[in-house]
């Protein structure tokens, strides 16, 4: 399974955004982040635009402007970054069969992959779900989850 760069740069930015913070004072502009994490101004900007929108930074407009947490770190957690900007941590399609019929496939009668590893996905899918609800920027960004 391989996350998107949606998720995984959604991340690095908040995580740099929490460093940055703590070592300048005022907003953190786009383009601080971007020379730290080598991800573009451009690709920031859409994903900032999905951050804020959700309540997870606000912005600061006009020179000297940027971005600030809009709630402590503490209380953002990496599965809601992650569903901020729509990646999905579903380990594979199956999920999603458009055919599944659970009492077909539980008699028998329709016994192919998808039905049969179907339980072992959504079980994956909630483990991935719960670790990232377990992990909080203030745990990256204070080195708890190397």
């Amino acid at each position: 399974m391989k996350l998107s760069t949606k998720g995984r740069y959604s991340v690095r930015a908040m995580v740099s955004l929490g460093i940055l913070s703590n070592s300048q004072p005022g907003p953190v502009s786009l383009k601080d982040i971007s020379e730290v994490e080598g991800i573009s101004v451009s690709y920031l900007e859409q994903l900032f635009v999905h951050l804020r929108r959700s309540g997870l930074v606000r912005s600061v407009r006009g020179p000297g402007g940027g971005y600030h947490f809009a709630r402590e770190p503490e209380t953002i957690y990496l599965d809601e970054i992650m569903a901020v900007v729509k990646e999905s941590i579903n380990p594979v399609d199956c999920q999603n069969c458009e055919s599944f019929d659970a009492a077909a496939c539980t008699s028998g009668e329709l016994r192919n992959a998808c039905c049969v590893t179907r339980p072992m996905w959504e079980e994956l899918d909630e483990k991935i779900g719960s670790f990232l609800h377990s992990v909080s920027l203030a745990d990256l960004l204070e080195g708890r989850r190397a």
